[in-house]
């Protein structure tokens, strides 16, 4: 198992907010990840195109994936100074504060997060493990019908898990891609057979 951090901030769109992130923000948080007392094992940042089927490629929409080795460095890190600093700093160009989701994932995410295009699907599953289990087979059965059509050959481009600090349980499964024209014509051969 690995533990898989998710951060998509809800920063303002507008040029300043922007700016500040790319020229302050952002190396101040990347700066306290590699100093902090246990750092996570990999970071990746990117930019979000769709959202939940939306086209928002042209908003400044990030999201930030962390791997932990433990749950209790990614806790200790949360807790720390340094983020509570972090939290402060981004405040004033934020909607609403960052909310960190941590995930128990049956891979390591180096190269579902190392992928040119990262697909990322979020259900809320609850108390229980009915939903997760409902959510974890019909992950498989996609992944299962992508890998037949080409799309993905089982060399560890996706990722599944279960949250484990959302006050709302989700569960979340990822896929790594090539391109966003790969994804596309994977996804087209699943509809059409």
């Amino acid at each position: 198992m690995a533990f898989t951090e998710f951060v998509v901030p809800t920063l303002k769109t507008d040029p300043v907010t922007e700016a500040t992130f790319t020229t302050e923000l952002a190396p101040f948080l990347i700066n306290i990840l590699d100093t902090h007392a246990t750092p996570p094992k990999f970071k990746y940042f990117g930019k979000i195109f769709l959202e939940n089927g939306n086209d928002v490629s042209g908003d400044f929409r990030l999201c930030v994936g962390l791997e932990w080795e433990d749950a209790s460095h990614f806790n200790s890190f949360v807790a720390s100074e340094n983020f509570q600093t972090f939290k402060t700093m981004v405040m004033p160009h934020s909607l609403a504060p960052p909310v960190p989701q941590l995930y128990n994932t049956d891979f390591e995410p180096i190269k579902v997060f190392g992928s040119a295009l990262t697909e990322v699907w979020q259900v809320q599953i609850g108390e229980g493990d009915g939903k997760a289990v409902e959510s974890r087979e019909a992950w498989e059965k996609f992944v299962s019908a992508v890998a037949e059509a080409g799309g993905v050959n089982g060399n560890g481009k996706s990722i599944q898990g279960t949250s484990l600090n959302l006050e709302e349980r989700r569960w979340v499964g990822v896929l790594g891609w090539e391109s966003s024209e790969v994804s596309l014509k994977y996804l087209l051969i699943l509809l059409v057979s």
